[in-house]
């Protein structure tokens, strides 16, 4: 915040804080500075202005074209405007929608804690639900893919390595995960995204079933055909018996001269 800004605001400060009008009640407006950082880096500032609220009739100026309606109301003293700081959780209190930056530091977690996510979650789930939504806890983009295979496999309905490939397998998983969501709630797409990260991590955990192997027996009869092979045998016919021998024949013996048989 500039110097003068900073002097003119304290000035304003002190100036009415010696009006004694301050007693009375007052409407608050916030007024639109940058509440981010107060110059110095020591954290968020809180700038409002306070118009007092009152039912007396405004004065009247007469001029020459007629009266005109004055800015400043009888007996009440000028707008106050207070400077402060705003310190971490108390951002509703001063209509600020948006956690500031040392309210995340104190209360926030690393994405994949999941001990502080849950302990968060059922402590303080307005706070959890902010932290969650305005995107406080998102993992870094280059590892959101496998930020959400690991939440998916955590909750067995993504049964794959955590490879950060976003395929078939990891699309399944998400339709896994929701069809076992308590609240009906469904899902545009199957694809990686920040919003799918925050929607599954701001419920507490699912647990999806384990597909079942089915294993087709196919009942396979086996016939063994035995083949009898009829081996006929041709009836051969009997060989002769064998003829008797001839009887050895005598030797001839010749006598003398004369021929004659020796029997």
């Amino acid at each position: 915040m500039p110097g003068f800004l900073r002097l003119a605001l304290s000035t304003l400060c002190a100036l009415s804080l010696t009006q004694p009008a301050l007693a009375q009640s007052f409407a608050a407006e916030q007024i639109d500075f940058d509440v981010s950082d107060d110059g110095t880096g020591s954290g968020p500032l809180l700038i409002a202005a306070y118009q007092p609220v009152s039912t007396a009739l405004p004065q009247f100026a007469q001029r020459a074209t007629g009266r005109d309606a004055l800015v400043t109301r009888v007996g009440l003293p000028s707008p106050s405007i207070i400077l402060g700081r705003i310190a971490p959780g108390q951002e509703e209190t001063f209509g600020i929608t948006t956690l500031l930056p040392d309210t995340v530091e104190q209360v926030g977690f690393a994405y994949d804690d999941l001990e502080a996510r849950n302990r968060m979650r059922d402590e303080d789930p307005e706070m959890f639900r902010k932290l969650i939504e305005q995107g406080h806890i998102d993992p870094p983009e280059d590892i959101l893919n496998a930020a959400l295979q690991t939440e998916l496999q955590r909750m067995n309905c993504y049964r794959s390595g955590i490879d950060g490939a976003w395929g078939p397998g990891s699309r399944r998983s998400v339709s896994a995960y929701f069809g076992k969501r308590e609240d009906g709630q469904t899902w545009p797409d199957e694809e990686p995204s920040n919003d799918l990260f925050r929607t599954i991590i701001l419920q507490p955990d699912v647990t999806c079933d384990t597909p079942r192997v089915t294993t087709r027996t196919t009942s396979t009869t086996t016939t063994t055909r035995r083949n009898t092979t009829r081996t006929t045998t041709a009836a051969r016919p009997a060989a002769p018996a064998p003829k008797p021998a001839a009887p050895a024949a005598k030797p001839k013996i010749k006598s003398g001269g004369g021929i004659g048989v020796f029997r």
